[in-house]
């Protein structure tokens, strides 16, 4: 496997490992205490670790998908499964950083905390991508 695929495949690994302990985090913490907690250790997960690599994703897929052109339809369907994982991913560290922002206020914490838990459709989208690239795209 070249360096720049190798790169790609580890930068989306440490992404999912993130993903995963995030969801974790959220699934386990129901009552307000915990809810609480979750808020401000998700919200330092996604600003240090999590928005960095989600860059390094982008940057490298791009620059293979670049470098593949002209792309399958499998190409395709890998990129667009990816994006709206990514997307799903962006939304979510968006409503963390409100979450974050108005910890004091109750009843948005638990809105903003159901909000964090509805993105998670996007893993599945995630699950896609990754197959196809591991699978269907060996070398």
């Amino acid at each position: 496997m070249e360096p720049l695929h190798l790169a790609h495949v580890i930068l989306v690994s440490v992404w999912g490992g993130f993903v995963m302990a995030e969801g974790v985090l959220e699934l386990t913490s129901r009552e307000e205490v915990a809810l609480r907690v979750a808020a401000r250790v998700h919200y330092w997960m996604d600003l240090l670790a999590e928005l960095p690599l989600l860059a390094g994703v982008l940057l490298t897929g791009t620059v293979l998908a670049v470098r593949a052109w002209p792309l399958s339809t499998l190409h395709w369907v890998k990129i667009a499964a990816g994006l709206i994982a990514i997307g799903a991913n962006l939304t979510c560290v968006l409503v963390v950083i409100l979450r974050y922002r108005r910890l004091d206020d109750r009843a948005s914490l638990f809105r903003h905390s159901r909000h964090v838990r509805l993105t998670g459709v996007g893993v599945p989208c995630a699950w896609l991508a990754a197959y196809l690239g591991l699978a269907c795209f060996r070398q």
